[in-house]
């Protein structure tokens, strides 16, 4: 099997945190240890992917690691239903912008037919009707028949009913995107057990804060991570499409207020700006301090092999 070069540079840094996990990648979700052999293997349990942070369906570019296993869940679940808020919100209309899940139904006589629903060029709502996918007497009857005086139209829209999931997921590409920037260092930290709990059971309310603050902008072309302050405390933070997810620091897993009046953000890069598929612009081990907090602080692995160098970032006015 071709070995994947960008897997190994993920090993080596893993390595330097403990030597005898050299070749091996820890699943940054599920934190398994996996050959790098298993680099695109056909066993769904214990292969290594290469996936897109935001999917590439739209519009992400950035690519990280995971095992096959927790990517597969992801993307039935809450990958499953960013991508539809996605879609929704870029179609600028009430459905989806796909073709195939602007399915809808209209109802008039007392007679049913399915189709699907557009929005026309002069930004009128347009129904196709398939008769294939209607009953066929009610279709035909509906054509027959003199036009009904009133029509009702009916869609659908799953994603609404599954907030929570959605949630996770903004939480699941943030995670991928502090992995791939800050490598294991952000990743071996026990504070953030509750972030991965929460990832691997998106149907359940394991995070009882909010970590999501809406923005207006849509930087789904250029997400990033960075850091908030939240009066004196600061944070680390992801820029995801339409919001800011707020992810737990070594110390402290939320802040006690989201007040506006005192949150400021500041973006931050750890490298120059290279290939999106470059991993790991940090090589840990390493820790973050901020103004004299500790914000990260990897603490899985005792006695690493590297000694942790201290990453000084400043704070802000």
């Amino acid at each position: 099997m071709q070995k994947n070069t960008f897997l190994y540079e993920v090993s080596q840094e893993l390595a330097r945190f403990d030597a005898k996990l050299l070749g091996l990648f820890r699943c940054p979700v599920c934190l398994r240890d996996l050959p790098i052999g298993n680099f695109g293997s056909s066993d769904a349990d214990t292969a290594i992917n290469e996936e897109h942070i935001i999917p590439d369906s739209v519009g992400g570019k950035q690519t990280t690691f995971l095992c096959k296993r927790c990517n597969s869940t992801f993307g039935h679940k809450q990958t499953k239903w960013l991508v539809e808020w996605i879609e929704l919100n870029e179609g600028g209309a009430p459905f989806p912008i796909d073709p195939k899940k602007q399915k809808a139904r209209i109802s008039a006589n007392g007679r049913k037919l399915n189709g699907s629903i557009h929005l026309g060029e002069d930004g009128a709502f347009e129904f196709y009707s398939d008769r294939e996918r209607s009953n066929p007497v009610d279709f035909d009857a509906h054509w027959s028949e003199p036009k009904p005086s009133e029509i009702k139209i009916e869609f659908s829209m799953p994603v609404f009913s599954n907030e929570e999931t959605l949630r996770v997921g903004y939480l699941t590409a943030a995670y991928g995107l502090w992995f791939k920037n800050f490598g294991y260092s952000f990743i071996l930290q026990s504070s953030l057990d509750i972030v991965r709990r929460q990832i691997l059971d998106p149907d359940k309310n394991i995070m009882d804060w909010n970590f999501l603050i809406e923005i207006p902008a849509r930087e789904i072309r250029e997400p990033g991570i960075g850091l908030m302050r939240f009066d004196e405390d600061y944070f680390p933070i992801a820029v995801i499409y339409d919001h800011i997810v707020l992810l737990p620091t070594a110390q402290k897993l939320h802040p006690p207020s989201m007040s506006d009046e005192k949150i400021s953000k500041k973006l931050m890069s750890l490298g120059d700006e290279i290939a999106p598929r470059f991993q790991h612009r940090c090589v840990g081990p390493a820790v973050m301090i901020c103004d004299g907090q500790v914000i990260i602080q990897p603490d899985m692995i005792a006695n690493a092999t590297i000694p942790p160098q201290h990453i000084w970032v400043d704070g802000w006015p």
